[in-house]
């Protein structure tokens, strides 16, 4: 029997005959670096990594959650791209909704912004419009109670003036005026959302009633707020700094009307930019961020090999691909990729999954791994500014940014993973140069 067909709404592990992979095919498709894992039917492929990463950070917000006594709370999560944050959300929604970890299951909706939205432009309307269409596609009893009058009474009319033949359907309507704001131009984008703007009150109070419609229906039956997961926000309009300071320090505040828990993407720069100094104060809660693995130890330990955060990520690779079969190096080759990829799960899944395809059959060699290597290389030394080297040496000296170092460089560095982030449960982060980037002929050649 053939595995179901290849794709990013399954399972990582229901795309392969069995797990870890003793065939190059397998390999390749259980070590798909864009796709987070299924918090129940992945959980043989997913590495415990508390114990590198100063313990389970979304566990903490978990229970911040559960123990509010009935207020609404707001969590930041950030992190690199590819540091997990995404699976690392599934996990907790599941713990929420299954009442894992104790305490009465939860309702929860989980966003994904980066599905359902406009990577290059990206707004508080569209987002509430995307809320609605979870509730409608998740929980049509209650959108049909509370959302029908409301769409009808204030919305739809509203709407129907700037977006020609909108379906009578309201789900359809929604998706139509999503797909509509996603191709349309700026210009079109801002009329549509100057339309959702009149009505911003009646969209949150939409959600708010939908909300307490849930949390009164079985299995729940609780009168704990309901969480809403927007996840992937740190990815939209990250080309454009300005847009992305207005969403997340002006525009996202308008979100605390709903009557929800709250756990929100944001970039990493904005935890440490002046830019991002008033997002606690602007929004309550607490920004959590989830650190690469530390396979590294810092300049002033010695440097080297961190052998936990080397082990953890060796583990992780190893509950995809059986190095011991597919690899010539065997697991010495699992070894040279954790610490080539610094940490990054993501650059570590790509650095097998090129090699690996390099290869009609088995053993993969040393030489493929190290071409895997040199190409993500080659993209960093496309993209690394040369005004850039002398902060990155420094960071390479220090762990830390120069005191001096200007905030657009600080963001691009971190936003791009010339530098990477590290937190082993220490009170402070520090930073280290990712491994390639080293490697790199613009740093060697520096002085």
């Amino acid at each position: 029997m053939s595995p179901p067909e290849p794709s990013r709404s399954l399972a990582v592990s229901s795309r392969a005959f069995e797990h870890p992979a003793k065939t190059l095919d397998d390999a390749v498709r259980l070590c798909d670096p864009f796709t987070p894992l299924h918090p129940k039917e992945d959980e043989d492929l997913r590495q415990d990594l508390q114990n590198v990463r100063g313990g389970d950070r979304l566990a903490l917000v978990a229970r911040s959650i559960r123990r509010a006594g009935g207020i609404p709370t707001l969590h930041l999560l950030s992190g690199h791209l590819g540091s997990g944050k995404t699976t690392e959300l599934l996990r907790m929604q599941r713990r929420l909704a299954s009442a894992e970890g104790g305490g009465s299951p939860v309702a929860t909706l989980f966003l994904d912004a980066d599905h359902m939205l406009d990577r290059t432009s990206v707004d508080l309307e569209d987002i509430l419009l995307a809320l609605w269409g979870l509730v409608y596609n998740e929980h049509p009893a209650a959108a049909a109670k509370v959302l029908v009058p409301l769409w009808k009474k204030q919305i739809g009319d509203s709407l129907g003036t700037v977006v020609k033949n909108l379906p009578s359907g309201i789900p359809q309507a929604i998706q139509k005026v999503l797909d509509y704001i996603r191709v349309q131009g700026i210009e079109q984008k801002q009329v549509v959302r100057a339309s959702l703007a009149s009505v911003v009150p009646a969209l949150i109070e939409g959600l708010n009633q939908a909300f307490q419609t849930i949390r009164e229906t079985p299995p729940f039956d609780t009168s704990e707020p309901l969480v809403v997961l927007i996840d992937n926000l740190e990815k939209l309009s990250e080309g454009q700094r300005a847009g992305v300071e207005r969403l997340s320090l002006d525009r996202l505040v308008a979100l605390k009307g709903l009557d929800a828990h709250l756990v929100l993407t944001v970039p990493l720069y904005l935890c440490y930019a002046a830019a991002g100094a008033g997002l606690i104060g602007l929004y309550g809660g607490k920004v959590v961020v989830l650190p690469m693995i530390e396979v590294g130890k810092r300049v002033a330990l010695g440097g080297g090999d961190n052998p936990l955060g080397l082990r953890a990520m060796v583990e992780l690779l190893q509950r995809r691909v059986r190095f011991d079969l597919l690899f010539e190096e065997g697991d010495q080759a699992a070894l040279r990729i954790a610490r080539a990829s610094g940490g990054c799960i993501r650059h570590a899944l790509r650095i097998v999954l090129d090699a690996v395809n390099e290869h009609d059959d088995p053993p993969v060699t040393a030489a493929s791994v190290n071409r895997s290597m040199a190409g993500v290389q080659a993209d960093f030394e496309r993209a690394l500014p040369e005004p850039y080297v002398p902060v990155l040496k420094h960071v390479a000296r220090t762990n830390r940014f120069p005191d001096d170092c200007k905030e657009d460089v600080k963001r691009d560095l971190l936003r791009h993973l010339f530098v990477l982030e590290y937190q082993n449960g220490d009170p402070e982060p520090w930073w280290g140069v990712h491994p390639l980037v080293e490697t790199c002929r613009k740093f060697r050649e520096h002085p």
